[in-house]
């Protein structure tokens, strides 16, 4: 993987934003946004392992699938949105970026920044205390 999410540049912004709750709690809202978006993957893999066209009639289960992917590209949105403004919060505390690849909703980039935020998540539950 090219790009990823930087855990020691995260731990550098949460240190240099210790001080400040408003921007702690700014910092939190956009980690649970990639959180989010897991669970939003999460949700509709699941799902489509659980159901289909022949568990349900054909019209729910494309509602369902319509909904679903709705739900996940706009949390995929707001994760590129959150990772653009961490990088421009550590920026402002002489942070290098927590992300070093281009942020677009263009492909490739939209799939790499998801699987560095995926990927990040992993790490974070593989090296829990």
């Amino acid at each position: 993987m090219a790009h990823v999410i930087c855990g020691q540049q995260l731990e550098k912004l949460f240190e240099a934003a210790r001080d400040d709750t408003d921007l702690l709690g700014m910092i939190s809202d956009c980690m649970k946004s990639l959180e989010e978006y897991h669970r939003a993957i999460f949700e509709m893999e699941t799902w489509l392992k659980l159901y289909s066209h022949k568990n349900l009639s054909r019209e729910d289960y494309q509602v369902r699938i319509t909904e679903s992917d709705n739900r996940r590209t706009i949390c995929h949105n707001a994760v590129l949105a959150s990772v653009n403004i961490l990088n421009r919060i550590a920026a402002q505390y002489d942070v290098s970026p927590i992300y070093d690849g281009e942020i677009s909703e263009k492909h490739p980039y939209r799939r790499e920044v998801a699987d560095a935020v995926l990927y990040y998540i992993d790490s974070v539950i593989v090296n829990r205390a």
